[in-house]
C-alpha cells in the first residue's frame, strides 16, 4: 500500500504541474496570494460543516446511546474519523472503524458499528440528493460541461486501474493468509454472527426511528450545502464576484466529481484538476479554478491533520475523551 500511496501522490503532483502549466501558474499563484490572511477564515468556517456532520451522526444513533455521548465527544470523533479517511488509502473506511473504536467499549460493538454504518448511509443519501439537484440545474441551464466529461472519463479509467491494483493486492494477501494459517471454522461463524447482529441493529433503528433517520439525512445535506458558503468566501477573497446560485452550482459539481475520486488518498491532484475543469466549464476561469482548488486543498489537509492529531492523542490517552473512557 505504501508504494501505491507514493504512486498516487507522485501522479497528483505531476497532474498539478501539468494543469498549472496549461492554465497559467502565475495567474493562479496571484489568486492564491490574494487570499492571504483570509485563509484563517477559510479554515475556521469549516467548523460549521463539522457541526452539521456531527449532528447527522448523532441522529443516526439510538436515543439511549445518544444520551451517553455528549456532543463535544461526538464532534471530536467525527473530526478524527474525517482526518483518517482523508489521509489514508482506505476508500474512506478506516475513519469509520476509528469512530467505532472511539465510542468506547462500554457500548456494544454491534451498536457502535451499526451507528457508524447508518451515518455512512444517511450521508451518502444526502450527497446523492445534493448532487442530483446540482446536476439537474446544470442540464436545465444548458451549461457546457465538456471539460468535466473529459475529466470524469479519464478519472474513471484511472480509478478503475487503482481499484484493480488494490483488489489484486488484497487477493494476494488473503491467499498468503490462507496458506499460512487455516483458522478454525468458528472464527468465520463468529464473524457472520456479528454481521447479522449489526444488520439487526440497523433494521431496528430504521423501523423505530424513521424521524431520526430523516433528520440525519437533513443535517448531512446542510453540511454539503454549507460548502457553497466556502465557495463564496474563497472566491471573494480572490476578488471574484459570484452569486449564491453560482456558488451552489460550483459546490454541487464539486461534490459529484469528488465522489468519483473517493478512493484517492488526500485527493492528490484531483482537487485541483476537478476545480479547474468546473471553473472552466462555468466560464469562471481555469486559472481561478486551479487557485480555488489549491486553497480548498490546503484547508482540507490542515483539518485532516488536526483530526489525525486528535485520534493520535486519543490512542495515547492524551485527551479528555480517553481519560473519560478509562474512568468509566
Amino acid at each position: 500500500m505504501k508504494k501505491l500511496e507514493i504512486l498516487l501522490l507522485a501522479a497528483g503532483l505531476v497532474m498539478i504541474a501539468v494543469i498549472a502549466r496549461q492554465t497559467g501558474w502565475q495567474t493562479a499563484l496571484g489568486a492564491v496570494s490574494a487570499v492571504g490572511w483570509g485563509f484563517t477564515l477559510v479554515f475556521a468556517q469549516e467548523i460549521v460543516a463539522h457541526v452539521c456532520n456531527t449532528l447527522g451522526w448523532k441522529y443516526s444513533i439510538t436515543p439511549d446511546m445518544d444520551k451517553a455521548l455528549p456532543f463535544n465527544r461526538v464532534l471530536v470523533m467525527r473530526i478524527a474519523g474525517d482526518g483518517i479517511n482523508y489521509l489514508t488509502p482506505s476508500a474512506t473506511l478506516a475513519g469509520e472503524w476509528a469512530r467505532a473504536a472511539m465510542m468506547g467499549r462500554h457500548h456494544a460493538l454491534e451498536d457502535r458499528v451499526s451507528s457508524v454504518a447508518l451515518a455512512k448511509l444517511t450521508q451518502t443519501l444526502a450527497m446523492a440528493v445534493f448532487s442530483i439537484m446540482g446536476l439537474s440545474w446544470v442540464f436545465a441551464a444548458h451549461i457546457d460541461i465538456a471539460a468535466l466529461k473529459t475529466l470524469i472519463g479519464r478519472g474513471g479509467w484511472v480509478l478503475a486501474a487503482i481499484i484493480a491494483v488494490v483488489i489484486a493486492l488484497e487477493l494476494r494477501a488473503s491467499g498468503a493468509k490462507k496458506e499460512n494459517a487455516g483458522g478454525p471454522a468458528t472464527e468465520k461463524e463468529t464473524l457472520i454472527s456479528k454481521l447479522k447482529s449489526i444488520d439487526k441493529c440497523m433494521m431496528e433503528y430504521l423501523r423505530q426511528y424513521p424521524g431520526r433517520f430523516a433528520l440525519s439525512v437533513w443535517w448531512f445535506f446542510l453540511a454539503y450545502a454549507w460548502g457553497a458558503f466556502e465557495v463564496w468566501l474563497i472566491c471573494s477573497l480572490m476578488g471574484l464576484e459570484v452569486g449564491p446560485g453560482m456558488c451552489m452550482l460550483v459546490e454541487t459539481l464539486s461534490v459529484f466529481v469528488d465522489a468519483i475520486f473517493f478512493a484517492v488518498p488526500a485527493k492528490a491532484g484531483t482537487q485541483e484538476a476537478s476545480k479547474t475543469a468546473i471553473f472552466a466549464a462555468l466560464n469562471l476561469g481555469a486559472a481561478t479554478g486551479l487557485a480555488f482548488g489549491i486553497v480548498r486543498h490546503m484547508r482540507e489537509i490542515l483539518w485532516a491533520v488536526t483530526g489525525f492529531g486528535l485520534y493520535y492523542a486519543f490512542r495515547t490517552g492524551g485527551t479528555p475523551l480517553k481519560q473519560e473512557e478509562a474512568a468509566e
